[in-house]
């Protein structure tokens, strides 16, 4: 799940940005340029404290339905053993019968698995967005507020760019991740961010 949330985050925040940056480039054509680590606000340790909360608070609701798709995939796993199992075994005749009574099950159990896992990518995507929405929308226009009292024309969300392959050079200088986490964590929460709606 941390990685469809962290891949979500980079989308989100690259859409984000991208009209930030044009917009400040349009106002504040001398200033200066800067890049962000979206991928760091996740990070338990160092990352941003409300958006770590609500990721993990958006996982434990989840976490029944990954148990029950673990729990398929663990049946599904055992019943293919003891086809393998049946059919390996020359010593022993095998029992069409019940041969094909666990293949039956097998691909019910398939189909099941396949049709649940939907729904469950469905339902997460449809609540992260609920949970993650407003959190990442504030985040975007704190960039905003920051790049704006730091002289910042272009603020470059670097794992999107890292992610098309964008990054011929990169400055270290230029990373102002951490600057920019201290800078949200302390911003008192807003209604918006604080909400989690079921």
């Amino acid at each position: 799940m941390k990685r469809v949330s962290r891949f979500t985050l980079s989308i989100v925040f690259a859409a984000v940005f991208s009209v930030t940056a044009f917009g400040q480039a349009a106002a504040q054509p001398s200033g200066k340029i800067g890049w962000i680590d979206t991928q760091s606000f996740a990070s338990e340790k160092g990352g941003v404290t409300r958006y770590v909360a609500a990721s993990k608070a958006l996982d434990g609701e989840f976490k029944p339905r990954v148990s029950e798709l673990e729990g398929l995939q663990t049946k599904i796993a055992s019943l293919a053993k003891e086809i393998q199992a049946m059919q390996g075994n020359a010593a022993v005749p095998v029992n069409q019968q019940t041969l094909l009574a666990k293949q039956d099950e097998g691909q019910r159990l398939q189909r099941e698995g396949e049709f649940k896992k939907k729904e469950f990518e469905a339902a997460y995507q449809a609540r992260m967005g609920q949970v993650l929405g407003p959190i990442t929308a504030d985040i975007g226009k704190a960039i905003q507020d920051f790049a704006k009292q730091k002289g910042y024309s272009v603020v470059l969300d670097i794992a999107a760019l890292a992610n098309a392959s964008a990054i011929l050079v990169l400055d270290p200088s230029a990373d102002l991740t951490k600057e920019f986490i201290i800078f949200y964590n302390a911003r008192p929460a807003t209604t918006a961010t604080t909400a989690v709606p079921k």
